[in-house]
């Protein structure tokens, strides 16, 4: 072959992102979630407390003169320009179930509008085969689709019925709201036996190179198994053996193709990308044959 290495045609490269939605099915045994039961003063006050401070201390009147506790820059709450996120339903609230989840289930973060709460020790004393089940409305704020007590009229998504937020991009649900979910369940009495459901949310970069090999080039092979010892040679075969074997020797001869290695330039010893084939592809020695490799980062 007359190339050894080829050069890549920079100019044919094409980059593209494209976001991927996944749906997770989670329980309260799985690996990376946790629940943790909050009352202020008295139990896990810490948790309270860094809540307050990364995320409430905006959507608090305790703070009223302290500036750089009440501007909506100081914390880590959710702006955005389409709907708001309801944070006064936590100061005066003591009684908190908190839900982490790691971001091995979510990716870059929680997709809005698909998280859907469970539980499953508690159900209403008017229907015992109702579970509560809270969701998202899209915008951080979490409330409930089905309550049997203290529920608001109007829309369920109207902030009078909020019980708490979530976090997308930082795998936090926290239901704070101490009302009744029904006459015989507390919206704090959750969070110890549940199911979650939610899209995760991941960015994925797709890197589009494509390979041209011209007729004249690479039309020789690397597979050791072609070549053989003559006749008249009495050394057995080896790696050194110069000699093909009689079968590859005719014109009609052409390698398969069946790894392609990309590098980078000035360093030829370890591949950067490797593409295998799903099939050999016979090269051609009379025509441009073109791979297209995507890598998906």
């Amino acid at each position: 072959m007359s190339n050894v290495f080829g050069e890549i045609d920079k100019s044919s490269t094409v980059i593209e992102s494209k976001v991927v939605n996944h749906t997770q099915n989670l329980t309260t045994g799985s690996s990376g979630v946790q629940s943790i039961k909050i009352v202020s003063g008295s139990t896990n006050t810490n948790y309270w407390n860094s809540l307050n401070v990364l995320f409430y201390t905006s959507g608090s009147s305790v703070y009223p003169n302290e500036n750089k506790f009440a501007r909506p820059s100081s914390n880590l709450s959710i702006k955005q320009r389409v709907g708001e996120q309801f944070l006064t339903k936590y100061h005066g609230y003591s009684d908190i179930s908190l839900i982490t989840i790691q971001s091995q289930h979510y990716g870059e973060k929680i997709k809005e509008g698909s998280f859907t709460f469970t539980d499953l020790n508690n159900s209403s004393s008017i229907d015992t085969s109702i579970n509560p089940i809270i969701v998202d409305d899209g915008f951080g704020n979490l409330y409930s689709t089905n309550a049997y007590h203290s529920q608001s009229a109007g829309a369920l998504s109207s902030s009078d019925n909020y019980v708490g937020n979530i976090f997308y991009d930082k795998g936090l649900a926290v239901i704070t709201e101490t009302g009744s979910w029904s006459g015989s369940v507390n919206y704090s009495n959750l969070g110890t036996n549940f199911n979650l459901k939610f899209d995760s949310f991941n960015t994925i970069t797709t890197h589009e190179y494509n390979v041209t090999l011209l007729p004249q080039d690479f039309n020789l092979t690397m597979n050791y198994s072609i070549r053989n010892v003559l006749s008249t040679d009495t050394k057995p075969l080896s790696l050194s053996t110069p000699f093909l074997a009689q079968p590859y020797t005719g014109s009609d001869f052409q390698p398969y193709i069946t790894t392609i290695n990309l590098y980078q330039q000035g360093n030829y010893d370890t591949p950067v990308i490797q593409a295998t084939l799903p099939k050999p592809i016979r090269k051609s020695d009379k025509i441009n044959t073109r791979f297209k490799i995507k890598l998906d980062i």
